[in-house]
């Protein structure tokens, strides 16, 4: 009995031992990393911004009604008349329904006569010439309304340009509003470059800098052409997350084509723009991410850390240049970053100034 008791007691006595053991706190172990400060942000005066020619003020044309394509006129790269045809959608019912319309607008104005006769000598009453007016505004309507349908079966060349695009071939059906053509201005010369945040905020468009022009050079071609400012978005592109920019020059005699590469060299200081590069950081800052050019840097605020992106723009001796998405005075973790989570505490072990 005595035996059995003790054996009972010292069971109870290592099942608490296992719960006092399972009830203990797991202490995390601490994480240790080194960081950098971000300096003085990289200046330079002049840059060069890779571009490239887009079709100046490129319009789609369109019929203002559906049917099928009889003729289309014009193929990529013609030259067009302003208000020459382009294009013609089959005609036949509009046609039938203006010959119609009209052999109802030439009787109903023929009673109309016969009753302004026959009322003035009051063999018919004011209600029964009235009617007559009536039929004969009604006829004019429809023949005028079959008319704008007829002329809307073709397509005329709202300016003069150049034909960038042919969408439609003859007996493919087409509707309302869809494109047949794409027109554009080769008149003119847009050239498209890509800037960062950074820069894009010292551009003020109503600023007397704004005269200055840069110089484009294009592939292919020797000389070097002055572009005038044109406008620039106001939302960054999905992908790039820059935003885009516009310049222009008059065609010159040796047409410059849309597709055509080209490079702008820009005087930042007489452009009037900020000469912010971008700040210098380390590569052991920077984290890649899951898509193509994409890069993270971890900020410490305290001894928490915080997942922000970044953009690269060059990769120099001395690291990178990234021209958004940290700050002079901004402290980064160069090490561990594998192993940082957002919110982490971290112990900093050493700091590079």
């Amino acid at each position: 009995m005595t035996r059995s008791i003790i054996t009972i007691s010292a069971i109870a006595m290592a099942l608490l031992t296992g719960c006092k053991d399972a009830s203990q706190t797991i202490v995390e172990q601490p994480l240790y990393v080194s960081t950098t400060s971000v300096h003085a942000p990289v200046i330079s005066q002049y840059r060069t911004f890779k571009g490239l020619v887009v079709p100046a003020e490129q319009t789609p044309i369109a019929f203002r009604r559906e049917g099928e394509v009889q003729h289309v006129l014009v193929k990529a790269g013609d030259l067009v008349k302003k208000g020459q045809m382009i294009a013609k959608l089959d005609e036949s019912k509009e046609r039938q329904a203006v010959n119609d319309a009209q052999a109802q607008y030439t009787l109903a104005i023929r009673q109309l006569q016969r009753g302004e006769e026959l009322h003035a000598r009051q063999m018919i009453s004011k209600a029964e010439l009235d009617e007559l007016t009536a039929n004969k505004q009604l006829a004019e309507a429809n023949f005028h309304y079959a008319t704008n349908q007829l002329n809307y079966t073709r397509l005329f060349a709202p300016f003069a340009g150049k034909v960038s695009d042919v969408f439609k071939q003859r007996f493919e059906r087409v509707a309302i509003g869809e494109p047949v053509l794409n027109l554009y201005q080769n008149d003119k010369v847009y050239v498209r470059i890509e800037l960062s945040d950074n820069v894009l905020a010292m551009v003020n468009p109503n600023s007397q800098n704004m005269s200055y022009k840069p110089l484009a050079t294009f592939s292919g071609v020797e000389q070097t052409y002055p572009l005038d400012y044109l406008e620039h978005t106001s939302e960054p592109n999905e992908q790039t997350q820059t935003y885009q920019m516009y310049l222009t020059m008059a065609q010159p005699e040796s047409e410059i084509l849309p597709g055509t590469s080209v490079s702008v060299s820009v005087d930042m200081v007489k452009a009037g723009i900020a000469s912010i590069d971008g700040y210098n950081i380390p590569m052991t800052a920077l984290q890649a991410g899951n898509r193509d050019g994409e890069f993270f840097v971890w900020k410490l605020k305290g001894d928490i850390v915080t997942k922000v992106p970044v953009t690269i723009d060059q990769v120099n001796g001395e690291g990178a240049i990234v021209s958004s998405g940290v700050a002079q005075g901004d402290v980064l973790v160069n090490s561990n970053l594998r192993k940082l989570r957002e919110g982490k505490h971290v112990d900093v072990v050493e700091k590079d100034q």
